[in-house]
């Protein structure tokens, strides 16, 4: 077919009604081109599932593999294939088979319905379709594109979602409120050190979950771990969020004079991480997520978490600081100026 597309086309001057013909000699090529059938098989899908790789390349956890194989059955995946391929040229039937799974209809609800709460129904069907075996050559090209077409306007639905979300909800702590209550617990004798630690930091450099698995040392370390060198004063920050370091790289914090005496005084007590579960052990995969939340309810009087902080001295920033001093946080939080503006910015509601 491809010679003689090229011995009919070869020499000739293209003119629009030739170029129409090349195109549509072109589908219909691809459309009679012969193509292996396709497995659809439950047995062959979990076969898929359990082979499938994820961003890293790396096999699917355990966890990861057994919600896949739900997802199959919940969402009766392997019919909507079978679907798809049979009505793949009747372009009503198609649309009608992607808008069935935007409604939600296989799904109970947790919450009330919002379209883009069916995007994660669409990414995986796009990934089954990209996994199984003869699966996207059994489709055409109009197939896929509405996929694509459908998950790009639900991201864009779950993003404005989100940011109506973040512009509405009340803060769970004022910034003022958080730096007024964290002075009184470092000046209290009856809090422990590592709560003294902890809060003032998150004062002083609200980070993400990054204070839970840094070693305590007095030299400087290889630069793929972080750590704290009691001598220097310097916490140095090599591992974090992956899209933050893309953009900021490797950091290094100098911490004020009265919260270094305090880490040298855990240092000096056997203490092995900045803050840990005990001396010599980390909370569960280094995170403080739950600790925080756990222990804030306790010495502020109400519960909030890691990114409450981060919001409420976003928002009091944006309230009362200048554009240079806005974007200067935003380089000590290690995100950007515009993320905070789209994200994170609140205001409080009337009580």
């Amino acid at each position: 077919m491809e010679a003689q597309l090229l011995k009919r086309y070869g020499g000739r001057i293209l003119n629009k009604k030739l170029l129409v013909e090349l195109i549509d000699d072109i589908k219909n090529f691809k459309e009679n081109k012969k193509v292996e059938p396709v497995d659809l098989t439950e047995d062959n899908v979990m076969k898929v599932i359990n082979n499938m790789t994820n961003k890293e390349d790396k096999p699917l956890s355990d966890k990861s593999k057994d919600i896949y194989k739900r997802r199959v059955k919940n969402l009766n995946i392997i019919q909507i294939l079978k679907d798809l391929i049979k009505n793949k040229n009747n372009k009503d039937e198609v649309n009608k088979i992607l808008k069935e799974i935007e409604s939600q209809k296989t799904k109970t609800l947790k919450k009330d319905f919002s379209k883009h709460r069916s995007l994660e129904d669409f990414v995986f069907l796009n990934q089954m379709i990209n996994n199984i075996p003869n699966m996207y050559e059994n489709l055409n090209d109009y197939v896929i594109d509405r996929i694509n077409k459908f998950i790009q306007e639900l991201i864009k639905l779950r993003t404005e979602a989100k940011d109506d979300k973040t512009s509405y909800d009340e803060l769970r702590i004022d910034w003022t409120d958080y730096k007024n209550k964290t002075k009184e617990l470092t000046d209290d004798p009856d809090v422990p050190l590592k709560i003294k630690i902890l809060f003032n930091l998150y004062k002083n450099f609200p980070l993400r979950d990054d204070y839970g698995n840094v070693l305590l040392t007095d030299k400087d370390l290889d630069d793929d771990i972080n750590f704290y060198n009691v001598k220097t004063r310097e916490f140095h920050l090599n591992k974090y969020k992956g899209t933050a370091m893309d953009k900021h790289g490797k950091k290094i914090y100098r911490v004020p004079q009265y919260i270094a005496d305090m880490i040298t005084k855990e240092y000096n007590d056997g203490n092995k991480y900045l803050i840990g579960r005990t001396k010599t052990e980390t909370y569960p995969q280094g995170s403080l997520v739950k600790f925080i939340r756990q222990v804030s309810k306790k010495y502020y009087g109400n519960m909030f978490g890691i990114n409450d902080i981060r919001r409420s001295i976003i928002t009091f920033y944006h309230d009362t600081k200048n554009i240079k001093k806005r974007k200067q946080l935003a380089e000590i939080m290690l995100n950007s100026y515009e993320e905070q503006l789209k994200s994170y910015k609140r205001e409080e509601l009337d009580k």
